[in-house]
């Protein structure tokens, strides 16, 4: 009986610096919290894209060695919606920075469709020699020998990118790579807007009462009031 006492002394001695809140230090807060998905994506799915197309190229091409790339002369445009051609997101934007920047570095000259004819100052913002604003351009006319273009349409679990080069003298697919880029808060912030607010695909319509009758209240309802998870703000 004593050691049976002794025991649950030493027991009781050992667990007192856990019975203080200490033992919570020990064990790591990624085990209770469930932290969202806040990575990127893009630029490691732009190089995969790259990679495929460089591939692709090199064999039509011929193109054997890093300085034949700097032969091809590419114009890289943004990937439109699928569903919607000439709209595109912040994601979309950002992908195709992230692609010239891959392209850049496998050796093809990517000529930059945005310079302006000169430098634009303003007082609030800063120095620009970018625009899309086509009376501001240096030129509009380019002389590049491929054209990178493609598609996004986005789903539940992340956005899918259909990316292909040109051939600038035709419409010759000369290389095409998809890949899905997986969903993140990131990429729906990015995804969803200017504005980063997801518009609902049904329009809010009233529906009247029985004909003839005003006594019956408008109803707002739409067929989708329930927004997917991974785009709630």
């Amino acid at each position: 009986m004593s050691r049976l006492i002794w025991l649950l002394l030493v027991l009781t001695t050992a667990c007192a610096p856990y019975a203080n809140g200490e033992f919570a230090t020990m064990i790591p807060k990624s085990w209770f919290e469930s932290k969202p998905d806040t990575r990127e994506y893009y630029p490691e799915t732009a190089a995969q894209i790259a990679e495929d197309l460089d591939a692709q190229l090199s064999t039509r091409l011929g193109l054997g060695t890093s300085t034949s790339r700097g032969l091809q002369w590419l114009v890289v445009t943004t990937p439109t919606d699928v569903n919607a051609m000439g709209q595109a997101t912040p994601l979309a934007r950002a992908m195709a920075e992230e692609l010239a920047q891959a392209m850049t570095k496998k050796g093809y000259y990517v000529q930059e469709i945005r310079k302006t004819c000169e430098v634009v100052f303003n007082k609030q913002q800063g120095e620009f020699m970018l625009s899309r604003d086509v009376h501001e351009l240096a030129t509009r006319h380019f002389q590049g020998t491929l054209v990178m273009t493609g598609t996004y349409v986005p789903s539940p679990y992340g956005v899918r990118f259909n990316i292909e080069v040109l051939d600038a003298r035709n419409n010759d697919v000369l290389a095409k790579s998809g890949y899905v880029l997986p969903m993140s808060r990131t990429v729906a912030y990015l995804q969803g807007g200017d504005n980063q607010m997801v518009k609902p695909s049904v329009a809010t319509v009233p529906h009247s009462g029985a004909q003839g009758s005003t006594d019956a209240p408008p109803d707002w309802r739409t067929t989708r009031m329930i927004l997917p998870d991974f785009l709630q703000p």
